[in-house]
């Protein structure tokens, strides 16, 4: 489906500026800042400098830039999931040591698959907090179909009717009229799989987290590339999922 375009280009600039920032290793100097985001070195520092002002931009020595304290202000408000992060810690870094996968715990915010906790399978430790890579694959992945599952028909269609949909991989399914009895499906089975929909190679199964009234506030997923997925019999990963989703709810 055609990507819609930017309403207003100069903000889409800047958030596109603040998330390049977010997710550099280190401060990036105003001309490798203007190449990246192909505009003129002119229209980088305009930007640069707005930013800057407002404190949601800092400068080192070099007088490269990075993230800004005005950034730390408001995601300390934006942050709504700490209990929830905090909640799934302990067993999601259990289910990715268990397994030897990547444990996921996601839900629906503003139409978009976001990542509240990620145990890394390289890193079994604690949940990380990740680029937001996921967030236009709610559709895609196993985490997303379970959650659109969680919702009616009627909010499904709204959803579908209000977004689009990016065609991943040859296998990536975006049209309403298939994913429809697909979120039936997983809705009747209880759990979600996907293969090769949001990775080429990539696989990931998941089942929903439920508060004490039985309604789903979220989603705990495994994934990992094929031959590794493939060493653990299903069985097991839906054991090992369910069983970390009933931690979660004590």
């Amino acid at each position: 489906m055609p990507e819609k375009k930017p309403l207003i280009q100069v903000l889409d600039r800047a958030l596109d500026l603040l998330e390049m920032l977010a997710q550099a290793k280190t401060p990036l100097r105003a001309t490798d800042i203007a190449r990246e985001m192909g505009v003129s070195l002119q229209s980088a520092n305009n930007l640069l400098r707005a930013l800057y002002l407002r404190g949601y931009l800092s400068q080192d020595e070099s007088r490269s830039y990075r993230l800004g304290p005005q950034c730390l202000y408001l995601g300390s408000f934006a942050d709504r999931w700490s209990e929830l992060r905090a909640a799934v810690a302990g067993p999601l870094a259990e289910l990715t040591r268990k397994t030897g996968l990547s444990g996921f715990v996601g839900i629906i915010e503003n139409d978009k698959l976001l990542c509240v906790a990620l145990v890394p399978a390289e890193e079994p430790e604690m949940p990380i907090q990740p680029p937001q890579f996921w967030m236009e694959e709610l559709h895609c992945t196993a985490c997303g179909r379970v959650l659109l599952a969680a919702l009616t028909p009627e909010e499904r269609r709204k959803l579908f009717a209000r977004t689009t949909r990016r065609k991943i991989t040859g296998r990536t399914e975006v049209d309403p009229a298939v994913l429809e009895p697909l979120c039936a499906e997983v809705a009747e089975a209880g759990f979600a799989a996907v293969d090769d929909e949001s990775r080429q190679g990539v696989s990931s199964l998941a089942i929903p987290l439920r508060d004490r009234a039985g309604k789903v506030y979220a989603a705990i997923a495994l994934s990992g590339r094929r031959g590794k997925w493939e060493l653990l019999p299903f069985e097991r990963k839906l054991e090992a999922l369910t069983e970390a989703a009933s931690k979660i709810r004590r």
